[in-house]
């Protein structure tokens, strides 16, 4: 009984954890989330406490309407005990449509080599950090802005901070007649297998030409990548396959394209692609032959945890003497008073017999 009362407890307990703060320390993943994140990040922001981190939009590169952009977004004196700050990309602080893609733009890349717009990320021991979004600029031209938010921990308990950056305005000039640049349905691979070292393919626009530099993340000195067009056109060429040197482990390769037109070039924002395990590659067969035998496994350990948890006050109740059951004695009727016992092959004396012995 008292058993059956501390499970319950238990299980209480766990119900109710989670209710006593709106923070989640371990982070959930990087998505596509709107500001709010619908209550699913680090709780609504009427629902947070403000944060004294200080947030700054910054352009990488002129924006050209259709043309990639570096977006970098820098953030100092962030204080939370994880060391991991959520940051968001967003187009609007409505709470709902606010994505750059809602708002005409078109993610490229993200900072973790994925295309989402808010992403989780390590901040420095001195409490800042810098990442960078590449996007396709709106096809229209004119003024567009675009916020920065963040969500992370705190050392005063387990409440969820926020903070808001200030509107960033971005003139998206009118792009001139042939620019070349990257296609506005690429996205950028975020992984590439480890040890493969198959062409990276590339799609681009109004391009005659392209160059691409490559190197591993932390160094400084690129390497120019061969290529080749995939399409037979002399004039243009928007299909391209790159061969970049396999990587292995942990790797990430850091790569820049160039797109000319005829003499006129444009530097594209670097991206990032990282390296990922080789698939599982085993006969299914034997995947569920061990998933089985794992299964077995749990089994048996549980029965026998049963059987240690059992109480002993149960198993003391129980009878632990042998029984024997021994064979039925057989009554003579020409000897009254004694039984024939077939075991011994002997008579013995009926406790039974009232009439006593003669």
């Amino acid at each position: 009984m008292k058993r059956n009362a501390v499970v319950v407890l238990i299980c209480i307990t766990l119900i109710l954890a989670p209710g006593s703060s709106v923070a989640n320390p371990g982070g959930n993943g990087d998505g596509n989330r709107d500001y709010s994140c619908g209550g699913s990040c680090h709780g609504d922001p009427a629902l947070s406490m403000p944060s004294d981190a200080t947030i700054e939009l910054t352009l990488g590169n002129e924006a050209f309407s259709g043309q990639a952009v570096a977006i970098h977004i820098t953030i100092d004196d962030i204080s939370t005990p994880s060391q991991i700050v959520g940051i968001f990309i967003l187009g609007s602080l409505n709470g709902n449509s606010d994505t750059p893609e809602d708002h005409g733009w078109h993610l490229i890349q993200d900072p973790n080599g994925g295309s989402s717009n808010y992403i989780e990320t390590k901040v420095s021991s001195s409490g800042s950090v810098t990442v960078t979004w590449v996007l396709l600029s709106p096809e229209s031209s004119g003024s567009h802005v675009l916020y920065a938010e963040i969500h992370h921990g705190s050392y005063a308990g387990d409440k969820a901070f926020y903070g808001v950056s200030e509107p960033f305005e971005i003139n998206v000039q009118d792009v001139p007649e042939g620019l070349p640049g990257l296609a506005d349905d690429w996205v950028a691979p975020s992984f590439r297998v480890s040890g493969d070292s198959s062409p990276l393919s590339i799609s681009t626009r109004n391009s005659t030409d392209i160059s691409v530099e490559w190197m591993l993340e932390g160094e400084w000195n690129p390497t120019i990548a061969e290529l080749v067009c995939k399409e037979d056109s002399e004039d243009v060429c928007n299909d391209w396959e790159v061969s970049i040197p396999a990587t292995m482990g942990e790797a990430n390769i850091l790569y820049r394209v160039t797109t000319f037109n005829g003499t006129f070039s444009i530097e594209q924002p670097w991206l990032k692609m990282g390296t990922a395990p080789p698939p599982f590659e085993g006969d299914v067969w034997s995947a569920r032959a061990h998933s089985f035998a794992f299964a077995l496994l749990i089994i048996s350990f549980l029965v026998t945890l049963q059987a240690r948890l059992y109480p002993p006050n149960q198993r003391d109740d129980m009878d632990q003497t042998q029984i024997v059951a021994s064979s039925e004695m057989i009554r003579s009727e020409e000897n009254p008073g004694w039984l024939w016992n077939p075991d011994t092959q002997e008579w013995v004396e009926d406790p039974d017999y009232e009439g006593g012995n003669q």
